[in-house]
């Protein structure tokens, strides 16, 4: 590429700069894409722009899963023109940039609700699994994974595992301590279509006595990995005892960081500390902790030399937006509800004649479309601050964040709200009783939520 191309004033070989420009978050692409015709067309070449993969649309809405209902699985979401695919009799075990990692009487597959397709992965032989997740970027690759990591296996130290790569990764100078503090995992490749015993070393932020803290056994249901979310080529691991573990599969090696808030293990069986880790594909990975509705969130900083830091970045009490939550009559122009399919197409917008769980309030997407910008707004004042706790209690939980906005999304007194950080302003999606309407039996309940953010564009079969 010319210095002076088109006037962009740099030179740099072609390879070079495209690997420059595939490290840059969405925000920054966009503006690359007004420097110069040679740079859009490379961003627009290899599809380096997000818009690509993640339209910006209105937030689509949640995946469900459920206890003691008619459906397992359920989709939660406002009127939209797009039709979604899932089987309503299986649980959706993780999700990530659009692909939906489930489970059907013992059997695992991932499916894109977008494009109708999935894939059955290979049977496993029988595993005690705390933790499953999968890895997808296309961005990066239209190919995804699946990490699965057993019960007590750092307890166990397994022996049937191998480093990754043909070569040790291990430092030559590693700390005789840190010799034998492996992480196994079991990993699936779309790429390759098959299950490896992998083992990931200790990295530059390691920490021994961290290894120790997470291979202690747990005392409590939730068992040693919580949750885990993938970001950039890493899987971040929410593991018991406030330790985060980062895993690396490129280099085979893992990081731990102490989490920032000390007293966010489990306390009962309402907490939720495994929706404490969320992940925005523009802003990177954050830690939230909702306490007595004293909302705290921070961000994950790592440096250019490996260090990993946490940066307090939103402290507030969410006290005078529980005040109104309580006597809320707000009437939603667009009505959130619930839709359900017998492995077949899903219609956000259309009667479903066959599914009796949706809602038949004849909205209509064209004329009621979701507007996440201006609709449904809660009010507050300010001045409820003083008045303390609400009267319906204290109790909140965090679903996830918001697919493309600086916005986490909560559950305070029944209702599914957003809250925007930047503004502190607070918007009503609907009713979480709404939910489990199609319940069988008195003890039901909401198990999961997973936000969702359509991808049109994958490897999977048809």
């Amino acid at each position: 590429m010319d210095a002076g191309d088109e006037g962009n004033g740099i030179c740099f070989p072609y390879d070079v700069l495209l690997d420059i420009l595939r490290r840059l978050p969405g925000g920054a692409i966009a503006a690359c894409q007004c420097v110069c015709r040679s740079w859009r067309d490379m961003i627009d070449g290899h599809k380096l722009s997000l818009e690509c993969y993640f339209p910006r649309r209105a937030f689509p809405g949640f995946f469900v899963n459920k206890t003691g209902c008619r459906s397992d699985c359920t989709f939660f979401a406002p009127s939209s023109h797009r039709r979604l695919y899932y089987p309503r009799k299986t649980e959706v075990i993780h999700s990530c940039n659009g692909l939906l990692l489930m489970e059907d009487w013992g059997g695992y597959c991932v499916l894109n609700p977008a494009t109708a397709r999935y894939a059955l992965l290979p049977r496993l032989t029988p595993w005690s699994i705390d933790l499953m997740s999968i890895a997808f970027d296309p961005a990066v690759s239209l190919h995804y994974h699946v990490f699965l990591l057993q019960k007590d296996i750092l307890v166990e130290q397994s022996l049937s595992v191998r480093p990754m790569g043909e070569e040790d990764p291990t430092p030559k100078r590693m700390p005789e301590e840190l010799k034998e503090k492996v992480v196994p995992l079991l990993v699936y490749s779309s790429y390759t279509g098959r299950w490896e015993n992998r083992a990931f070393m200790p990295g530059p932020c390691a920490r021994g006595h961290l290894y120790d803290v997470v291979a202690m056994q747990p005392v409590d249901y939730h068992g040693a990995f919580w949750s885990s979310e993938y970001w950039r080529g890493s899987l971040y691991v929410h593991c018991h005892n406030d330790i985060l573990m980062i895993l690396r599969p490129s280099k085979g090696t893992y990081d731990m960081v102490p989490l920032p808030s000390g007293n966010c293990g489990p306390k009962d069986l309402y907490s939720l500390p495994c929706n404490s880790l969320l992940a925005s594909y523009e802003r990177g990975i954050h830690f939230a902790v909702i306490d007595h509705l004293q909302l705290r969130v921070w961000l994950l900083a790592e440096s250019a030399d490996g260090q990993l830091g946490w940066t307090l970045t939103h402290d507030a009490s969410l006290y005078p937006h529980g005040h109104m939550i309580h006597p809320l009559t707000i009437q939603p122009r667009v009505r959130w509800w619930t839709v359900g399919s017998k492995c077949g197409p899903a219609s956000v917008t259309e009667d479903d004649d066959d599914d009796d769980s949706e809602e038949k309030d004849g909205l209509d997407g064209s004329e009621c479309s979701w507007n996440s910008d201006e609709q449904n707004f809660i009010d507050v004042d300010r001045d409820d601050a003083h008045l303390g706790p609400p009267a319906w209690g204290v109790y909140g939980k965090l679903v996830g964040f918001h697919p493309h906005k600086n916005a986490v999304i909560l559950v305070m007194y029944f209702a599914v709200v957003v809250y925007h950080l930047d503004t502190s302003r607070m918007q009503y999606l609907g009713d979480e009783r709404d939910l489990i309407r199609d319940h069988e039996q008195q003890a039901c309940c909401v198990d999961d939520m997973f936000p969702y953010r359509p991808c049109y564009e994958d490897v999977l079969p048809v």
